[in-house]
C-alpha cells in the first residue's frame, strides 16, 4: 500500500511541475494562473508523500 500511496504522490508532484513549466504565449493571467496550479499542486504531493505515504524522515 505504501509503494501505491509513494507513487501517487509522485504523479501529483510531476502534474504540478508540468503546470510550471507550461507557459502560453499573449495570455499572462492564464501563465500566472498555470504557475500558481502547479505550486499548489507540488505542495499538495509532497505534503502527501510526507504525512500520507510516510516518506519523511524514516527511522530504521
Amino acid at each position: 500500500m505504501k509503494i501505491i500511496h509513494a507513487i501517487i504522490g509522485m504523479v501529483i508532484i510531476v502534474v504540478g511541475f508540468t503546470f510550471l513549466s507550461t507557459t502560453i504565449e499573449e495570455a499572462p493571467v492564464r501563465n500566472v494562473t498555470l504557475k500558481i496550479y502547479g505550486n499548489i499542486l507540488v505542495f499538495m504531493g509532497t505534503f502527501y508523500l510526507k504525512k500520507i505515504a510516510k516518506f519523511g524522515k524514516q527511522i530504521v
